[in-house]
């Protein structure tokens, strides 16, 4: 049986992580220490159709995606039917808490599923937001040029 968790890196393995559509993103990253490939599914904070950003958080400041995407860039990003190599960038506190406020407003059911990160209430003011924000990691991968898919 596939741990609930594992499901959406299996769907994305078969070629169908475009039914989560804007939700989670697949990021192709290598392994600061092994240089191995790893492929992670995280959970969309925010989508710009426009310029096709993804913005996304480390719950956890351990987080092997992150520690590793530090090290050296992700490879790839791929999110409904788009795939590209990004430009990443760290995130702010203010914009992590920014991102959690509209992500609640937005999404009030899929927040409870994301309310396990410590120090997360779905019912935090901007404040409390901002306090959790300045513990975590966030990262915008965005395209490098227009013409890549």
């Amino acid at each position: 049986m596939i741990p609930f968790m594992k499901l959406p890196l299996v769907l994305y393995r078969l070629g169908l992580g475009r039914i989560f559509g804007t939700r989670f993103v697949l990021v192709t990253h290598v392994g600061r220490r092994s240089g191995r490939i790893y492929r992670t599914v995280l959970a969309v904070l925010r989508f710009d159709e426009g310029t096709r950003e993804i913005m996304v958080v480390a719950p956890w400041s351990g987080s092997d995606w992150y520690r590793n995407i530090q090290a050296a860039p992700a490879r790839e990003v791929e999110i409904k039917r788009i795939r590209y190599a990004p430009v990443q960038r760290n995130l702010s506190a203010e914009e992590i808490a920014t991102l959690f406020v509209e992500f609640h407003q937005a999404h009030p059911i899929f927040s409870r599923m994301v309310a396990p990160i410590p120090g997360w209430n779905i019912d935090s003011t901007y404040d409390e937001f901002l306090a959790l924000a300045r513990t975590l990691h966030g990262v915008a991968f965005h395209p490098c040029s227009a013409a890549e898919d």
